[in-house]
């Protein structure tokens, strides 16, 4: 697992660094979210807007396991209305491979026939 933050700092300016890499050792209850929650912790970091993750449903566990342990954060910011927010790349590549796969078949017609095309003889006369 990577995790990333990114901020604005006071004259405006967008900031990235990576925080940490880590192992995760499993993906069922609560393991991600106390994992953040320690990398959080551990930079002394203590407002947080949002979470990105993919749609995988272990991650609403962790949203959920996220948002019980920030409620009571002095800092908590919206109430973590918005802390879950789902990876727009992610959702865009399940849209596009759902379309291709309905497009195959279209696909490979289209193919064979440009094939089919090429190798005829009769393309060659004038």
């Amino acid at each position: 697992m990577s995790l990333t933050t990114h901020w604005i700092d006071n004259e405006w300016n967008l900031h990235k660094r990576i925080l940490n890499f880590c192992q995760v050792s499993n993906h069922m209850d609560e393991t991600i979210g106390q994992i953040i929650e320690n990398f959080l912790l551990d930079w002394g970091i203590d407002k947080l807007l949002t979470v990105t993750v993919d749609n995988a449903s272990f991650n609403s566990v962790t949203i959920s396991y996220l948002k019980n342990v920030m409620k009571d954060w002095p800092t908590n910011i919206l109430s973590n209305k918005h802390l879950h927010v789902r990876c727009c790349a992610h959702i865009v590549n399940l849209i596009v491979c759902d379309g291709l796969k309905k497009m195959n078949v279209s696909v490979v017609k289209i193919r064979n026939t440009i094939r089919l095309v090429r190798s005829s003889l009769s393309r060659f006369v004038t």
